[in-house]
């Protein structure tokens, strides 16, 4: 059986930008999220809006918040 080749983007250039994300996803979130986590939130929301048909698998700590 072959393993799936993995995916590395060089997202150098966006890190001001997913930082700035994932300061703001933790600021309201009860688990800590990680640049990973932040941009595959921001690729499912993208597919969801662009690609309503698709269903995307996730495959990333579960975003919760906590409301007071």
């Amino acid at each position: 059986m072959m393993k799936k080749p993995t995916f590395r983007p060089d997202l150098t250039d966006y890190l001001p930008y997913i930082e700035a994300l994932t300061d703001k996803l933790n600021e309201e979130s009860i688990l800590k999220m990680s640049r990973t986590d932040a941009v595959k939130i921001a690729i499912e929301l993208a597919c969801k809006n662009v690609l309503p048909d698709v269903w995307v698998e996730k495959k990333r700590k579960l975003y919760r918040t906590l409301k007071m």
